[in-house]
């Protein structure tokens, strides 16, 4: 019967090879064989590594500014955001993940679905009177106009893909009842 402290011995001595400067093991035979068999792997790890940090940078850009928007909103509207729920919880204290479930494709805050309450609440108040729908629909995009300058003249993407399918739904119902649409639009 082999002597296990010797080939562990072994195994360590051959195999796993001590980096000075981390102070970790390291896989020595396999960064070996990735520089023999692909050359470029050490360049293309560097581009992905520079990749995700400017992806990192840019997500947090964009979500310090979604971040400011929102303080300058509430702070100009005098709206306590701590006072409106999701669920019976102040969104206030929803976790990163159920933020983003919330505003994900199907979610309750999401395009499709927030959309389609915007033009639905703008269809149901006009029935099926086309000037009626058209006024809704200005109304609709004037109110979209304050809530931007609120938040200082620009608000997060997914506010725009809202806003722009609401106004396809509302547009949709306007030609369905035999009207013209023309998109004031800005």
């Amino acid at each position: 019967m082999p002597d296990i402290k010797g080939i562990s011995k072994d195994f360590s001595a051959s195999y796993l090879k001590h980096d000075e400067k981390t102070g970790r093991a390291g896989d020595g035979r396999k960064r070996a064989a990735i520089k023999e068999s692909e050359p470029g792997a050490e360049l293309q790890m560097n581009k992905l590594i520079v990749e995700l940090n400017l992806n990192v940078k840019k997500e947090s850009k964009d979500g310090l500014r979604t971040q400011a928007g929102i303080k300058a909103f509430q702070k100009s509207s005098n709206i306590d955001l701590s006072q409106i729920k999701y669920n019976d919880r102040p969104i206030t204290e929803l976790s990163p993940g159920e933020a983003r479930e919330l505003i994900s494709e199907d979610g309750f805050l999401g395009v499709k679905k927030t959309s389609l309450r915007l033009a639905d609440f703008a269809i149901q108040a006009a029935g099926d009177d086309v000037e009626k729908l058209k006024v809704a629909r200005g109304a609709v995009l004037r109110g979209f106009k304050e809530a931007e300058e609120s938040f200082g003249g620009s608000m997060p993407e997914i506010s725009y893909e809202t806003i722009n399918r609401a106004l396809e739904l509302i547009d949709e119902k306007i030609r369905a009842l035999g009207g013209a649409v023309v998109d004031i639009r800005v």
